[in-house]
């Protein structure tokens, strides 16, 4: 994750940030790698995205890599194994992207429709397992995401990094001021 510095620097003294040392990618992996990427106890902080590699049409595919349906299924197994080890966890929604651009730029397509989509379902079973949402989509919906992303309008630069890295380290430091 390109904004983990920017999210370390704004922690408190003491806080462990760790992260996977790959890309996830999809929902599919990261349900497949959870245990070994979030062993969690009730003692951790699980700030924790998927999705934006979930919707992505892949060059002569007609359909998203994971269908809403399995994205929902992986999630549940996701937020069901966090649940059952007593972990508080944090859901942070996908980020917007700029569609025309980012399908101009890649040969794998995303499309608007797809990310309010899984984004509302993923809402929906955060909230149904009690967790924390980080609405990274609704907070930076309204920014000049041209400003903010790299020329595939997907990625962020070093300003939207910055920008992301803000918005995780507040809903962070926000849940271990409510402990």
């Amino acid at each position: 994750m390109n904004s983990e510095r920017h999210v370390r620097a704004l922690l408190p003294d003491g806080v462990s940030l760790l992260s996977p040392s790959v890309n996830c990618e999809s929902s599919r992996q990261v349900a497949a790698g959870i245990e070994e990427w979030a062993p969690a106890t009730p003692k951790d902080l699980v700030h924790i995205n998927c999705g934006l590699h979930d919707l992505r049409h892949d060059p002569g595919l007609d359909r998203p890599v994971c269908t809403l349906t399995e994205y929902e299924r992986n999630l549940d197994s996701i937020f069901g194994f966090l649940f059952s080890r007593g972990a508080r966890v944090i859901w942070a929604t996908s980020t917007p992207f700029l569609e025309q651009v980012h399908n101009s730029h890649k040969q794998s397509r995303r499309f608007l429709r797809h990310l309010i989509e899984y984004n509302d379902a993923s809402r929906t079973l955060a909230a149904r397992y009690g967790f924390t949402i980080n609405d990274l989509h609704a907070k930076l919906s309204d920014a000049d995401l041209g400003e903010l992303l790299l020329p595939d309008g997907l990625h962020f630069n070093t300003q939207g990094n910055k920008l992301v890295g803000a918005l995780i380290a507040a809903s962070i430091n926000a849940e271990l001021a409510r402990c």
